[in-house]
Formats: C-alpha cells, sequence, structure tokens
C-alpha cells in the first residue's frame, strides 16, 4: 500500500473506531499512527498528496482525541453519581438478596 493510501486508511479508521466507541480497535489505530511516524523519515520526500493525506489523519486524530476527552468527562460524572448513590445501590443490593432468601 502507497503512503497515501496509508495514511487516508489510518485517518478513517480513526473516526470510524471513535464515532463508534471502538475503543480496541481506536488504540490499535492509534498504535498503528505511532508506528508509521516513527518510520516517516525513512521515506525521504513527502508529495503534496501524502502532505494533505497526513494533513487529513492530524484532523482525524485531533476529533478521536476530542471524542476520548469526552467519553472519559462523561464516564466520571456516571462514577461521580454511582459514588453519591452508593448507600442506595447497596440498599437495593441487600434488599435483593434478603428477597431471594426468603420462601
Amino acid at each position: 500500500m502507497d503512503r497515501y493510501a496509508q495514511l487516508m486508511s489510518i485517518a478513517r479508521n480513526l473516526l470510524s473506531a471513535s464515532q463508534r466507541g471502538d475503543w480496541t480497535l481506536l488504540e490499535s489505530v492509534d498504535r498503528q499512527l505511532a508506528e508509521l511516524l516513527t518510520r516517516r523519515t525513512e521515506w525521504g520526500q513527502w508529495s503534496q498528496q501524502e502532505m494533505m493525506a497526513l494533513a487529513a489523519v492530524q484532523r482525524a486524530h485531533e476529533q478521536a482525541r476530542e471524542r476520548c476527552v469526552s467519553e472519559t468527562q462523561a464516564m466520571q460524572t456516571r462514577l461521580g453519581q454511582m459514588r453519591e448513590h452508593k448507600t442506595g445501590w447497596l440498599a437495593y443490593a441487600m434488599n435483593g438478596e434478603v428477597a431471594e432468601e426468603r420462601p
């Protein structure tokens, strides 16, 4: 696969994985991007088309990063709410266990 196609594939996969919330795939694509970028000096001169593809990857990576931040904040909010209602959850769980023990 040529560099342009490789970069555009990474950009598409970053966007797709982050939009679907597929964090495992997103991690894999991010790792693939990191490996690719560490080898970029070996590639010599980049064409204008490749530079445009790299810009697309940068935009996709930024959008994926923003989605990760948003999801992290949402998770922190959910965990905070769970902590706030911990007593209620425990009482509910204990009541359910007691109800199951009754004949």
